[in-house]
């Protein structure tokens, strides 16, 4: 059995983002300015900033295509009954007309691009409300009235339940590394905008269903991790919870699988309910492939075939040892240490 443990060390510590694009960290800090000199007199509420996202998550991995984005969110002191969502959002869009030539209204927040390809997304929230809940504003000015909305959303709430999620701080280490396991696995497999599954739902897959692997050696007192355990176990507790469900397909109603994750906080949002019937059976089939090449990796008496397994799945990043390292015999690889350079 061959558990691969230095190439997944070595694969984490090459897409883990460890800090924040410092160049788009700059034009954040500048997008901010521009919104508190010239947001608009009806604009009349005080604001906090805050970060979110998958960096503020500590969940966050390196882009395949450089593109890397900032969350940031505005928490008004105001009401979702004082301003509709979309005239809040075109508050902030006006106060940074003119700052780049792409800036956009979308349906959850206001993106501004850069030429160089990189994003800020800012988020705006009504945060003052008399039932003591947070809400988002969603809409943009082309989208249907029923879908202009201030929609209940805890994104504070929701950085601190993953960042804080199990108890052991090793075995959270665990938990982030297999959510950015699965994430770069999404980016590898899944092109953007067809059937690909956002990171959240992801994150809040291994939330719920991740069982740790690791070695307990109570006589020598010492706690070992097995990655690649750890994400045959989720993999598999994911394929096990799809469900079929009737459903009309092409004009014809069929059964059709169907995986359903809920958002860790309030209001607990099913978080795959976007994604089309025909993108399910396409998500589990993948799946499907993902287990049965991490059990084959497992299987593998040799770690260089074992790697390069692995990598069909991972992408270039996942590093194959040389064979002539690996001598052809079989052993066990060691099991990483809850250590603090090793893990993060």
């Amino acid at each position: 059995m061959v558990l691969c443990t230095t190439q997944f060390s070595q694969f984490h510590d090459t897409i883990k983002l460890k800090e924040e694009n410092a160049t788009l960290k700059e034009k954040r800090d500048i997008i901010i300015n521009k919104i508190k000199e010239k947001l608009p007199d009806e604009a009349n509420y005080n604001f906090t900033i805050f970060n979110q996202g998958s960096y503020a998550m500590n969940t966050g991995i390196k882009p395949l295509d450089s593109n890397y984005d900032i969350d940031v969110g505005l928490y008004f002191d105001m009401s979702k009954n004082d301003v509709k969502p979309v005239t809040a959002k075109k508050w902030i869009y006006d106060a940074l007309e003119g700052h780049t030539s792409d800036i956009k209204i979308k349906v959850p927040c206001v993106t501004i691009t850069y030429q160089a390809g990189y994003h800020v997304d800012v988020t705006v929230y009504a945060a003052c409300n008399d039932d003591g809940k947070v809400y988002l504003a969603k809409g943009k000015p082309g989208s249907l009235e029923e879908n202009k909305c201030w929609d209940e959303s805890n994104p504070k709430d929701l950085i601190k339940e993953v960042r804080d999620h199990l108890s052991d701080k090793d075995d959270r280490r665990q938990f982030r590394r297999v959510v950015r396991y699965l994430k770069r696995w999404r980016d590898i497999k899944f092109n953007a905008g067809s059937g690909k599954p956002t990171g959240i739902a992801l994150t809040s897959c291994v939330y719920h269903w991740l069982d740790i692997q690791k070695n307990v050696d109570a006589f020598e007192g010492t706690v070992s991790y097995r990655d690649l355990d750890a994400l045959i176990n989720i993999v598999s507790q994911m394929i096990s919870r799809f469900m079929d469900e009737f459903v009309e397909v092409d004009g014809e109603y069929k059964y059709m699988p169907r995986l359903k994750v809920n958002l860790p906080v309030e209001p607990r949002p099913e978080l795959f309910e976007k994604m089309t019937s025909k993108q399910m059976v396409t998500f589990k089939e993948r799946l499907g492939v993902l287990l049965e090449k991490l059990q084959e990796a497992r299987d593998h008496s040799d770690p260089t075939d074992a790697a390069e397994i692995l990598r069909t799945q991972f992408g270039q990043d996942f590093p194959v040892p040389p064979r002539s390292t690996t001598g052809k015999r079989a052993y066990a690889a060691p099991v990483i240490p809850s250590s603090e350079s090793a893990l993060e």
